[in-house]
């Protein structure tokens, strides 16, 4: 699971300082000096870690907390409202355009998921009562037309597709047909590239010019670590993404990704794909991460009260 190697050191420090009962700022900077390497070897970007730990040790140290009896469950509360925080608050959902259909664009390397997700996102709408479709705009990756018919057969969902035809044309007859057979909803998925280059950035720019799409949501691989952070940075530079999917959060990830790139790129994390199955696919929500992050799962019951949003 995904944050496993983290969330085993992070309690292993917080344990040292519940069993303490009051603290001095040793105790906080001896913790904290722990954390910081545990979200370092977690592949955190180095900035953000920076930034999240002199924000917590300010707020432990500038409180009354240390002269209380329950000193080292106040710590804890501190640091879940924080990494709560980092990952963006609170679910961030998606926006709907005022004509039909809204187009979602997805975007993001090779071998991120991309058209995997495309019909996770597409079979998550059609449960919330929308008729997608999706279009078919990765002309150069052999078999990808392909496998996005094949996901959408999976997902009762349509797809439009005009072979090898100029991607930004596609585009535009896809949103056409959409309008003229009631879908309500085009989902487009896009060329991806081994890196981030100029052709795919150009290509992308065009077709965001041509549709105008209500989000870009860019599909980013949990697996690769800060490498996922600095794509993600690429990306919103050149193309101002309105959110991020996060796919593979349920392999044994370090965990990374998810705790950097909304600190990094502004840009919230929307979804997360959590399996191999169309429906492993869900809402993103910091505080339920952030919790599971801690092992409130694992905590005494006087931990019930940050506990709230996993039940």
């Amino acid at each position: 699971m995904a944050f496993e190697g983290l969330s085993d050191k992070l309690q292993a420090a917080f344990k040292k300082l519940t069993g303490k009962g009051k603290l001095n700022e040793q105790n906080i900077k001896d913790a904290m000096r722990e954390v910081r390497m545990a979200l370092l070897e977690a592949d955190v970007n180095y900035v953000v870690v920076k930034d999240f730990i002199k924000k917590v040790t300010e707020r432990c140290i500038g409180t009354e907390i240390l002269s209380s009896l329950n000193a080292g469950q106040q710590v804890i509360k501190i640091v879940n409202e924080e990494l709560t925080a980092l990952m963006g608050g609170s679910n961030a959902k998606l926006t709907w355009s005022s004509s039909v259909p809204t187009i979602y664009m997805l975007c993001g390397l090779q071998g991120a998921g991309k058209t995997t997700m495309c019909g996770k996102l597409a079979n998550y709408l059609t449960r919330q009562g929308k008729k997608p479709m999706m279009a078919a705009c990765d002309i150069y990756r052999p078999a990808a037309i392909k496998q996005l018919q094949v996901v959408g057969e999976q997902v009762n969902v349509p797809v439009f597709e005009k072979g090898t035809q100029n991607p930004v044309k596609t585009v535009q007859e896809a949103v056409e047909y959409a309008r003229y057979y009631g879908r309500d909803v085009l989902i487009i998925d896009t060329a991806g590239r081994l890196h981030v280059d100029e052709a795919l950035m150009n290509e992308l720019s065009e077709i965001k010019e041509a549709v105008k799409p209500q989000e870009i949501l860019l599909v980013v691989d949990a697996m690769t670590g800060q490498d996922a952070v600095n794509v993600a940075k690429a990306f919103n530079e050149q193309l101002n993404v309105d959110g991020v999917i996060l796919t593979k959060l349920d392999s044994d990830t370090r965990g990374g990704a998810a705790l950097s790139v909304r600190a990094v790129t502004g840009k919230p994390i929307k979804f997360s794909g959590t399996g191999e199955k169309m429906d492993d696919f869900e809402p993103f929500h910091p505080e339920r991460m952030a919790s599971r992050i801690l092992g409130m799962g694992d905590m005494p019951v006087s931990y019930t009260h940050l506990r709230a949003h996993e039940t």
